[in-house]
Protein backbone atom coordinates (compact mmCIF):
# COMPACT_ATOMS: atom_id res chain seq x y z
CA UNK A 1 0.00 0.00 0.00
CA UNK A 2 1.19 3.52 -0.69
CA UNK A 3 2.40 5.64 2.18
CA UNK A 4 0.31 8.66 3.09
CA UNK A 5 1.23 12.32 3.28
CA UNK A 6 4.28 13.40 5.24
CA UNK A 7 4.57 16.10 7.88
CA UNK A 8 7.59 18.41 7.74
CA UNK A 9 9.09 20.12 10.79
CA UNK A 10 12.18 22.23 10.30
CA UNK A 11 15.10 21.19 12.50
CA UNK A 12 15.94 23.45 15.42
CA UNK A 13 19.17 25.36 14.71
CA UNK A 14 20.61 24.76 18.17
CA UNK A 15 20.36 20.99 18.15
CA UNK A 16 23.61 19.43 19.33
CA UNK A 17 25.48 16.86 17.32
CA UNK A 18 25.71 13.38 18.72
CA UNK A 19 29.17 12.23 19.61
CA UNK A 20 30.26 9.43 17.24
CA UNK A 21 29.84 6.11 18.95
CA UNK A 22 27.89 7.58 21.89
CA UNK A 23 24.92 5.33 21.21
CA UNK A 24 24.26 2.20 19.22
CA UNK A 25 20.47 2.47 19.28
CA UNK A 26 19.06 1.35 15.95
CA UNK A 27 17.41 4.74 15.34
CA UNK A 28 15.87 5.32 11.97
CA UNK A 29 15.85 9.09 12.29
CA UNK A 30 19.44 9.21 13.58
CA UNK A 31 21.04 8.35 10.24
CA UNK A 32 23.44 11.19 9.48
CA UNK A 33 25.16 13.94 11.41
CA UNK A 34 23.73 16.13 14.18
CA UNK A 35 20.57 14.11 14.58
CA UNK A 36 18.69 13.86 17.89
CA UNK A 37 17.51 10.68 19.57
CA UNK A 38 14.00 9.32 19.18
CA UNK A 39 11.74 7.56 21.66
CA UNK A 40 10.44 5.12 19.05
CA UNK A 41 13.31 4.41 16.64
CA UNK A 42 11.57 1.48 14.97
CA UNK A 43 8.19 3.14 14.64
CA UNK A 44 4.83 2.44 16.24
CA UNK A 45 1.36 1.43 15.14
CA UNK A 46 -2.18 2.21 16.23
CA UNK A 47 -5.71 1.52 15.04
CA UNK A 48 -7.34 4.35 13.07
CA UNK A 49 -10.84 4.76 11.61
CA UNK A 50 -10.76 5.65 7.91
CA UNK A 51 -13.80 6.75 5.96
CA UNK A 52 -13.18 4.50 2.98
CA UNK A 53 -11.15 1.68 4.50
CA UNK A 54 -12.79 1.33 7.90
CA UNK A 55 -10.74 0.56 10.99
CA UNK A 56 -7.11 -0.14 10.00
CA UNK A 57 -3.63 -0.38 11.47
CA UNK A 58 -1.50 2.69 10.69
CA UNK A 59 2.24 2.70 11.31
CA UNK A 60 4.29 5.83 12.07
CA UNK A 61 7.99 6.66 12.20
CA UNK A 62 10.28 9.69 11.94
CA UNK A 63 13.23 10.35 9.68
CA UNK A 64 15.47 13.32 9.04
CA UNK A 65 16.05 14.25 5.41
CA UNK A 66 17.92 16.94 3.53
CA UNK A 67 15.92 19.36 1.39
CA UNK A 68 17.17 20.71 -1.98
CA UNK A 69 18.11 24.02 -0.32
CA UNK A 70 20.37 22.26 2.21
CA UNK A 71 18.07 22.40 5.23
CA UNK A 72 17.32 19.36 7.38
CA UNK A 73 13.70 18.62 8.13
CA UNK A 74 12.12 16.06 10.40
CA UNK A 75 9.47 14.14 8.53
CA UNK A 76 6.81 12.01 10.11
CA UNK A 77 5.92 9.12 7.86
CA UNK A 78 2.86 6.97 8.05
CA UNK A 79 1.99 3.73 6.37
CA UNK A 80 -1.37 1.94 6.22
CA UNK A 81 -0.77 -1.64 7.36
CA UNK A 82 -4.09 -3.35 6.64
CA UNK A 83 -7.30 -4.04 8.55
CA UNK A 84 -7.32 -3.74 12.33
CA UNK A 85 -8.46 -7.36 12.59
CA UNK A 86 -4.96 -8.62 11.78
CA UNK A 87 -2.62 -9.29 14.75
CA UNK A 88 -0.56 -6.36 15.99
CA UNK A 89 2.73 -8.22 15.55
CA UNK A 90 1.99 -8.77 11.84
CA UNK A 91 1.32 -5.07 11.36
CA UNK A 92 4.58 -4.19 13.14
CA UNK A 93 6.52 -6.69 11.03
CA UNK A 94 5.19 -5.07 7.85
CA UNK A 95 6.07 -1.65 9.24
CA UNK A 96 9.60 -2.83 10.05
CA UNK A 97 10.06 -4.06 6.47
CA UNK A 98 8.78 -0.77 5.10
CA UNK A 99 11.10 1.24 7.36
CA UNK A 100 14.07 -0.89 6.28
CA UNK A 101 13.19 -0.31 2.63
CA UNK A 102 12.69 3.41 3.15
CA UNK A 103 15.87 3.95 5.15
CA UNK A 104 17.76 1.92 2.57
CA UNK A 105 16.76 4.51 0.02
CA UNK A 106 17.98 7.25 2.34
CA UNK A 107 21.27 5.44 2.76
CA UNK A 108 21.72 5.21 -0.99
CA UNK A 109 21.54 8.98 -1.20
CA UNK A 110 24.81 8.91 0.74
CA UNK A 111 25.03 12.64 1.32
CA UNK A 112 24.81 12.33 5.13
CA UNK A 113 26.90 9.20 5.65
CA UNK A 114 30.55 10.10 5.94
CA UNK A 115 31.83 8.60 9.20
CA UNK A 116 31.84 4.97 10.34
CA UNK A 117 29.39 5.81 13.17
CA UNK A 118 26.90 7.12 10.60
CA UNK A 119 27.48 4.13 8.36
CA UNK A 120 26.93 1.74 11.26
CA UNK A 121 23.62 3.39 12.16
CA UNK A 122 22.42 3.18 8.56
CA UNK A 123 23.55 -0.45 8.29
CA UNK A 124 21.76 -1.38 11.54
CA UNK A 125 18.58 0.39 10.48
CA UNK A 126 18.45 -1.69 7.31
CA UNK A 127 19.74 -5.02 8.62
CA UNK A 128 18.56 -5.26 12.23
CA UNK A 129 15.15 -6.57 11.19
CA UNK A 130 16.89 -9.78 10.10
CA UNK A 131 18.75 -10.26 13.41
CA UNK A 132 17.56 -12.09 16.49
CA UNK A 133 16.96 -10.13 19.67
CA UNK A 134 20.12 -11.58 21.21
CA UNK A 135 22.23 -10.57 18.19
CA UNK A 136 20.92 -7.00 18.35
CA UNK A 137 21.74 -6.81 22.06
CA UNK A 138 25.24 -8.23 21.60
CA UNK A 139 26.10 -5.93 18.70
CA UNK A 140 24.72 -2.87 20.47
CA UNK A 141 26.94 -3.54 23.47
CA UNK A 142 30.08 -4.57 21.56
CA UNK A 143 30.10 -1.72 19.05
CA UNK A 144 29.07 0.99 21.52
CA UNK A 145 31.85 0.08 23.96
CA UNK A 146 34.69 -1.22 21.81
CA UNK A 147 34.31 -0.21 18.15
CA UNK A 148 32.66 3.18 17.78
CA UNK A 149 34.86 4.91 20.38
CA UNK A 150 37.89 3.81 18.32
CA UNK A 151 36.83 4.34 14.70
CA UNK A 152 33.36 5.90 14.87
CA UNK A 153 34.55 9.43 14.05
CA UNK A 154 36.77 8.38 11.15
CA UNK A 155 35.59 9.03 7.61
CA UNK A 156 34.69 5.82 5.80
CA UNK A 157 36.50 6.85 2.62
CA UNK A 158 39.73 7.29 4.59
CA UNK A 159 39.58 4.09 6.64
CA UNK A 160 42.04 1.41 5.59
CA UNK A 161 42.77 -2.15 6.64
CA UNK A 162 45.45 -1.12 9.17
CA UNK A 163 43.31 0.63 11.82
CA UNK A 164 40.65 -2.06 11.50
CA UNK A 165 43.16 -4.86 12.03
CA UNK A 166 44.77 -2.99 14.94
CA UNK A 167 41.33 -2.70 16.53
CA UNK A 168 40.85 -6.49 16.41
CA UNK A 169 44.41 -7.12 17.60
CA UNK A 170 43.86 -4.82 20.57
CA UNK A 171 40.71 -6.68 21.58
CA UNK A 172 42.54 -9.99 21.32
CA UNK A 173 45.42 -8.68 23.45
CA UNK A 174 42.87 -7.52 26.03
CA UNK A 175 41.72 -11.15 26.16
CA UNK A 176 38.23 -10.61 24.85
CA UNK A 177 36.50 -13.86 24.02
CA UNK A 178 36.99 -15.44 20.63
CA UNK A 179 33.27 -15.14 19.90
CA UNK A 180 33.22 -11.40 20.69
CA UNK A 181 36.25 -10.64 18.49
CA UNK A 182 34.87 -12.85 15.72
CA UNK A 183 31.49 -11.16 15.83
CA UNK A 184 33.07 -7.70 15.56
CA UNK A 185 35.18 -8.86 12.59
CA UNK A 186 32.14 -10.34 10.82
CA UNK A 187 29.92 -7.29 11.17
CA UNK A 188 32.63 -4.72 10.42
CA UNK A 189 33.27 -6.54 7.13
CA UNK A 190 29.56 -6.78 6.43
CA UNK A 191 29.03 -3.11 7.24
CA UNK A 192 31.67 -2.02 4.74
CA UNK A 193 30.30 -4.45 2.16
CA UNK A 194 26.95 -2.72 2.58
CA UNK A 195 28.70 0.63 1.97
CA UNK A 196 30.18 -0.72 -1.27
CA UNK A 197 26.78 -1.97 -2.41
CA UNK A 198 25.31 1.47 -1.74
CA UNK A 199 28.11 3.18 -3.72
CA UNK A 200 29.31 5.04 -0.62
CA UNK A 201 32.89 3.76 -0.99
CA UNK A 202 34.67 2.19 -3.98
CA UNK A 203 36.02 -0.91 -2.17
CA UNK A 204 35.77 -2.74 1.14
CA UNK A 205 38.78 -1.93 3.37
CA UNK A 206 37.86 -4.82 5.71
CA UNK A 207 37.87 -7.46 2.96
CA UNK A 208 41.20 -8.95 4.15
CA UNK A 209 40.56 -8.47 7.86
CA UNK A 210 41.93 -11.57 9.59
CA UNK A 211 40.99 -13.13 12.90
CA UNK A 212 43.81 -12.63 15.43
CA UNK A 213 44.85 -15.33 17.86
CA UNK A 214 42.75 -14.97 20.98
CA UNK A 215 44.33 -16.17 24.19
CA UNK A 216 41.88 -17.85 26.48
CA UNK A 217 41.26 -16.17 29.78
CA UNK A 218 42.40 -18.22 32.76
CA UNK A 219 39.24 -19.76 34.14
CA UNK A 220 40.39 -22.27 36.76
CA UNK A 221 39.83 -20.12 39.83
CA UNK A 222 37.87 -21.73 42.64
CA UNK A 223 37.88 -21.13 46.37
CA UNK A 224 39.59 -23.31 48.90
CA UNK A 225 37.59 -24.46 51.90
CA UNK A 226 39.52 -22.01 54.11
CA UNK A 227 38.86 -19.11 51.71
CA UNK A 228 35.16 -19.85 51.58
CA UNK A 229 34.87 -20.10 55.35
CA UNK A 230 36.77 -16.81 55.66
CA UNK A 231 34.16 -15.15 53.45
CA UNK A 232 31.35 -16.61 55.53
CA UNK A 233 32.95 -15.42 58.78
CA UNK A 234 32.93 -11.80 57.55
CA UNK A 235 29.59 -11.89 55.73
CA UNK A 236 26.36 -10.19 56.78
CA UNK A 237 23.31 -12.47 57.11
CA UNK A 238 22.21 -11.76 53.55
CA UNK A 239 25.63 -12.37 51.99
CA UNK A 240 26.16 -15.42 54.23
CA UNK A 241 23.02 -17.00 52.82
CA UNK A 242 23.67 -15.99 49.21
CA UNK A 243 27.23 -17.37 49.36
CA UNK A 244 25.97 -20.70 50.65
CA UNK A 245 23.37 -20.94 47.88
CA UNK A 246 25.95 -20.02 45.23
CA UNK A 247 28.56 -22.55 46.35
CA UNK A 248 26.43 -25.34 47.80
CA UNK A 249 23.51 -25.31 45.36
CA UNK A 250 25.63 -24.36 42.33
CA UNK A 251 23.30 -21.61 41.13
CA UNK A 252 24.29 -18.90 38.70
CA UNK A 253 24.21 -15.35 40.14
CA UNK A 254 21.53 -14.36 37.62
CA UNK A 255 19.35 -17.08 39.15
CA UNK A 256 20.08 -16.38 42.82
CA UNK A 257 19.35 -12.66 42.59
CA UNK A 258 15.81 -13.22 41.26
CA UNK A 259 14.79 -15.98 43.67
CA UNK A 260 11.40 -15.24 45.16
CA UNK A 261 9.87 -16.15 48.52
CA UNK A 262 7.67 -18.77 46.87
CA UNK A 263 10.66 -20.45 45.20
CA UNK A 264 11.75 -21.98 48.50
CA UNK A 265 9.90 -25.26 49.01
CA UNK A 266 11.47 -26.55 52.19
CA UNK A 267 13.94 -29.08 50.86
CA UNK A 268 14.43 -27.55 47.42
CA UNK A 269 14.57 -24.31 45.43
CA UNK A 270 12.61 -23.81 42.24
CA UNK A 271 14.69 -22.21 39.47
CA UNK A 272 12.52 -20.85 36.67
CA UNK A 273 13.75 -17.28 36.13
CA UNK A 274 17.01 -15.48 35.44
CA UNK A 275 18.17 -11.88 35.32
CA UNK A 276 18.87 -10.39 31.89
CA UNK A 277 21.58 -7.78 32.39
CA UNK A 278 21.12 -6.08 29.04
CA UNK A 279 17.36 -5.72 29.27
CA UNK A 280 15.22 -3.15 31.03
CA UNK A 281 11.75 -2.94 32.45
CA UNK A 282 9.64 -6.08 32.27
CA UNK A 283 12.21 -7.78 30.04
CA UNK A 284 14.86 -7.58 32.77
CA UNK A 285 13.69 -10.90 34.22
CA UNK A 286 13.19 -13.76 31.81
CA UNK A 287 13.79 -17.41 31.13
CA UNK A 288 16.72 -19.40 32.47
CA UNK A 289 19.82 -19.95 30.36
CA UNK A 290 18.73 -23.37 29.05
CA UNK A 291 15.74 -25.68 29.31
CA UNK A 292 17.75 -27.86 31.69
CA UNK A 293 18.39 -24.85 33.95
CA UNK A 294 14.65 -24.56 34.54
CA UNK A 295 14.50 -27.09 37.34
CA UNK A 296 14.69 -27.75 41.09
CA UNK A 297 17.84 -27.86 43.20
CA UNK A 298 18.12 -29.66 46.54
CA UNK A 299 18.68 -27.69 49.74
CA UNK A 300 20.46 -29.49 52.60
CA UNK A 301 18.73 -29.32 56.01
CA UNK A 302 21.07 -26.81 57.68
CA UNK A 303 20.87 -24.43 54.72
CA UNK A 304 17.08 -24.85 54.63
CA UNK A 305 16.90 -23.73 58.26
CA UNK A 306 18.94 -20.62 57.45
CA UNK A 307 16.58 -19.79 54.56
CA UNK A 308 13.57 -20.24 56.84
CA UNK A 309 15.06 -17.80 59.37
CA UNK A 310 15.76 -15.31 56.61
CA UNK A 311 12.20 -15.50 55.26
CA UNK A 312 10.77 -15.14 58.77
CA UNK A 313 12.50 -11.75 59.03
CA UNK A 314 11.74 -10.70 55.44
CA UNK A 315 9.74 -7.43 55.34
CA UNK A 316 7.57 -8.77 52.50
CA UNK A 317 7.32 -12.41 53.54
CA UNK A 318 3.55 -12.39 52.99
CA UNK A 319 4.07 -11.67 49.29
CA UNK A 320 5.05 -14.93 47.58
CA UNK A 321 6.38 -13.00 44.55
CA UNK A 322 8.70 -10.78 46.60
CA UNK A 323 12.38 -11.16 45.83
CA UNK A 324 14.21 -13.21 48.42
CA UNK A 325 17.22 -10.84 48.28
CA UNK A 326 15.88 -7.45 47.14
CA UNK A 327 17.92 -4.31 46.74
CA UNK A 328 17.11 -1.26 48.87
CA UNK A 329 14.52 -0.23 46.27
CA UNK A 330 12.83 -3.64 46.33
CA UNK A 331 14.04 -4.66 42.88
CA UNK A 332 16.51 -7.36 41.91
CA UNK A 333 20.23 -6.56 42.16
CA UNK A 334 22.23 -6.24 38.97
CA UNK A 335 24.70 -9.12 38.69
CA UNK A 336 27.63 -6.77 38.08
CA UNK A 337 26.58 -4.35 40.83
CA UNK A 338 26.20 -7.12 43.37
CA UNK A 339 29.70 -8.42 42.58
CA UNK A 340 31.35 -5.00 42.67
CA UNK A 341 29.45 -3.46 45.59
CA UNK A 342 28.89 -6.47 47.85
CA UNK A 343 31.08 -9.49 47.12
CA UNK A 344 34.36 -7.79 46.20
CA UNK A 345 34.43 -5.53 49.30
CA UNK A 346 33.58 -8.60 51.40
CA UNK A 347 36.39 -10.58 49.75
CA UNK A 348 38.86 -7.74 50.37
CA UNK A 349 37.84 -7.64 54.03
CA UNK A 350 38.28 -11.42 54.33
CA UNK A 351 41.61 -11.40 52.46
CA UNK A 352 40.36 -13.57 49.58
CA UNK A 353 41.73 -12.45 46.18
CA UNK A 354 40.29 -12.76 42.66
CA UNK A 355 36.68 -13.39 43.62
CA UNK A 356 34.26 -13.69 40.71
CA UNK A 357 30.77 -15.08 40.36
CA UNK A 358 32.15 -17.99 38.35
CA UNK A 359 34.51 -18.90 41.19
CA UNK A 360 31.57 -19.94 43.39
CA UNK A 361 29.96 -22.18 40.79
CA UNK A 362 33.38 -23.65 40.02
CA UNK A 363 33.91 -24.25 43.74
CA UNK A 364 30.65 -26.13 43.85
CA UNK A 365 31.54 -28.34 40.89
CA UNK A 366 35.09 -28.96 42.17
CA UNK A 367 34.19 -30.27 45.60
CA UNK A 368 30.98 -32.12 44.80
CA UNK A 369 32.99 -34.52 42.62
CA UNK A 370 33.98 -36.34 45.80
CA UNK A 371 30.37 -37.21 46.59
CA UNK A 372 28.38 -37.29 43.34
CA UNK A 373 28.14 -39.49 40.29
CA UNK A 374 28.57 -38.01 36.82
CA UNK A 375 24.80 -37.99 36.35
CA UNK A 376 24.32 -36.25 39.68
CA UNK A 377 26.94 -33.62 38.81
CA UNK A 378 25.17 -32.92 35.54
CA UNK A 379 21.89 -32.65 37.42
CA UNK A 380 23.44 -30.46 40.13
CA UNK A 381 24.83 -27.90 37.67
CA UNK A 382 21.82 -28.28 35.33
CA UNK A 383 24.03 -28.52 32.28
CA UNK A 384 22.70 -29.60 28.90
CA UNK A 385 23.72 -33.16 28.12
CA UNK A 386 23.70 -34.56 24.58
CA UNK A 387 22.60 -38.02 25.65
CA UNK A 388 18.89 -38.57 25.23
CA UNK A 389 18.49 -40.37 28.54
CA UNK A 390 19.91 -37.41 30.45
CA UNK A 391 18.41 -34.75 28.22
CA UNK A 392 14.92 -35.96 29.12
CA UNK A 393 15.78 -36.73 32.73
CA UNK A 394 12.74 -36.39 35.00
CA UNK A 395 12.77 -33.30 37.18
CA UNK A 396 12.86 -35.29 40.39
CA UNK A 397 15.86 -34.83 42.67
CA UNK A 398 17.46 -38.23 43.39
CA UNK A 399 18.42 -39.08 46.96
CA UNK A 400 22.03 -39.57 45.89
CA UNK A 401 22.18 -35.92 44.78
CA UNK A 402 20.54 -34.72 47.99
CA UNK A 403 23.14 -36.62 49.99
CA UNK A 404 25.98 -35.24 47.84
CA UNK A 405 24.83 -31.62 48.27
CA UNK A 406 24.46 -32.08 52.03
CA UNK A 407 27.98 -33.52 52.23
CA UNK A 408 29.29 -30.60 50.15
CA UNK A 409 27.60 -28.11 52.47
CA UNK A 410 29.16 -29.79 55.51
CA UNK A 411 32.63 -29.71 53.94
CA UNK A 412 32.87 -26.14 52.74
CA UNK A 413 30.78 -24.37 55.41
CA UNK A 414 31.35 -26.51 58.48
CA UNK A 415 27.62 -27.23 58.73
CA UNK A 416 26.54 -30.33 60.67
CA UNK A 417 27.44 -33.44 58.68
CA UNK A 418 24.51 -35.40 57.25
CA UNK A 419 23.63 -38.56 59.11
Amino acid sequence: MASRATIEIEAEPDQKAQEPGASLDFEIRSIGRSLPRTDAPEGWAKKVNRAREGRVWVGYFHVWEATPDGRRVRRKKEKTLGPATRPRHEALEELSEYIAEYTGKLARQGEAITTFAELWKAYCAVKSGQWSKKTRENLKCLFAKHVLPQIGSQRIRELTLTPLQLLLNGLADARFSKSAVGQIRTYVKSCFEYAVDEDLIPKNPARKLVMPKVRKKPCERFLSVDEFRALLSHASPREHLILRILAVCGLRPAEVLVLRVEDFEGSQLRIDEALKERQAGEDRIGDTKTDESDSFVPVPPDLAREIEVWIAGHPHRQDPRAFLFPSSSGTAFSVANYLNRQLKPLAELAGVPHVTHQAFRRTSSTYIQSYATVKDMQRHLRHTDPHTTLKHYAKVIPESLRAAVAALDARITGAPAPE
